[in-house]
């Protein structure tokens, strides 16, 4: 999984980088088969004058499936990254999870086809042979009548 961490009008130390890019990958560990690549971008937005202006946009390319973006806004850096990246996980989870859920799994395909056909042959069961009467001719039996 390759991770970068990118700063816009805002001068990161690495020490800070290092933070984040240990923060996102142990957040994304049990996924990370899922994942080619994630992108972290920080933004200054106000600059100086304060506020709620710290922007943290969090980029996943995943493995078939498409990019995930997700941006939060807050008053200081690691409070944006760390609301983006739980964001970024819960969405990608949820992706995942829709995914295995839509392919077929071949292997349980097979396992219920041979719980519910089992290989036992029943044996040949023949019906006695059985001549109906005809019925265009009425049965009639002669019999002797004596007076």
């Amino acid at each position: 999984m390759e991770l970068s961490v990118t700063g816009l009008n805002i001068d990161l130390t690495n020490e800070s980088r290092t933070d984040i890019k240990q923060k996102t990958r142990q957040m994304f560990t049990k996924v990370c088969d899922s994942i080619q690549r994630i992108k972290v971008v920080i933004n200054d937005i106000n600059g100086p004058r304060g506020g709620k202006d710290m922007h943290c946009r969090v980029i996943i390319y995943a493995k078939g499936m498409p990019d995930i973006v997700v941006s939060d806004n807050q008053t200081t850096v690691l409070a944006a990254v760390n609301i983006a990246l739980s964001r970024a996980k819960t969405t990608l989870l949820r992706k995942v999870k829709r995914k295995q859920q839509n392919q077929p799994n071949r292997m349980s395909k097979h396992l219920v086809e041979d719980v519910t056909e089992p290989n036992v042959t029943e044996p040949n069961v023949t019906e006695p042979n059985v001549t109906e009467p005809d019925v265009t001719e009425p049965n009639v039996t002669k019999q002797s009548v004596t007076q």
